[in-house]
């Protein structure tokens, strides 16, 4: 729910395989509770421009895929690609640390996808030692799970 955070009016599309977790809980679970519809696509094998087609062609509204398949999308030119009479860009969910590579990347259309929201609380920035660094120094990017782990962050099987 918090983590697509999707509504009512959204359309999702998730392009994992229905033996993927992930397809249960970014195509049924968080939909369902937030009331959003899913947008179901038959397609054997990942190819850019079916995707790119298929995010121009209808209006979906959270795209969610693996990181490959999202840098390769991103990789892929999208200047061809037109979503005008729709809501501006689609949030695309993915590990922050392969977005920042994507963001670089100069035939991205910025119409057609746009980053997800990249302040969460609970990411920081720290060095080698797990310390956090000050702002503007690299680092790697890590999850604080303490004092309160978050609540999205996987701990373990049952």
């Amino acid at each position: 729910r918090y983590w697509l955070k999707l509504t009512p009016s959204d359309i999702i599309w998730n392009t994992s395989d229905t033996g993927w977790v992930k397809a249960a809980w970014s195509s049924l679970f968080a939909a369902w509770i937030c009331g959003s519809c899913v947008f179901v696509h038959n397609m054997p094998q990942f190819k850019p421009e079916v995707i790119a087609e298929t995010l121009s062609k209808y209006p979906i509204t959270t795209f969610c895929t693996a990181p490959t398949a999202f840098l390769m999308l991103v990789q892929h030119d999208m200047s061809r690609y037109s979503r005008k009479g729709r809501e501006a860009g689609v949030k695309a969910v993915l590990p922050v640390s392969l977005l920042c590579p994507a963001l670089s990347c100069s035939r991205c259309s910025s119409e057609l996808i746009k980053a997800p929201l990249l302040c969460l609380s609970f990411l920081q920035i720290v060095d080698e030692h797990g310390a956090v660094v000050p702002k503007g120094e690299e680092g790697t990017i890590a999850i604080r799970v303490k004092p309160t782990r978050p609540f999205c962050l996987f701990s373990e099987y049952l």
